[in-house]
């Protein structure tokens, strides 16, 4: 079984698509540490953490054409919804939301043609 490739591994992370592969890595990594058995739930938020942390750290060393990672951070937060599911949750921070709003934003535009 392979692993998926990271996407600032990519030779495609270039611009505000680096932002697009960022989100889908992101969601890789809460995913991972929400679902991981055995393991106590501020322990996988630790764990979490840390693993977005160096994926940030990753985009900001090796997107090109983009400055949207630097001096940028993400807090992990956890929560139980109402079934009792834990979910983990990326609070970014004020000037890497705005990028990804503006992502976004431009992308429904696109979709509404």
């Amino acid at each position: 079984m392979t692993t998926p490739q990271w996407g600032y591994e990519r030779a495609d992370c270039i611009g505000e698509h680096a932002l697009a592969l960022f989100l889908d890595d992101m969601e890789r990594v809460v995913d991972h540490y929400a679902t991981l058995d055995g393991e106590q739930i501020e322990t996988r938020v630790f764990q979490a953490q840390a693993a977005a942390n160096k994926l940030l750290k990753a985009y900001a060393n090796n997107a090109r054409k983009t400055t949207a990672f630097d001096g940028q951070f993400i807090d992990i937060k956890a929560f139980s919804d109402p079934s009792g599911k834990t979910q983990f949750v990326p609070i970014f921070s004020t000037g890497l939301k705005q990028k990804l709003m503006a992502l976004l934003q431009r992308s429904d535009q696109t979709t509404r043609h």
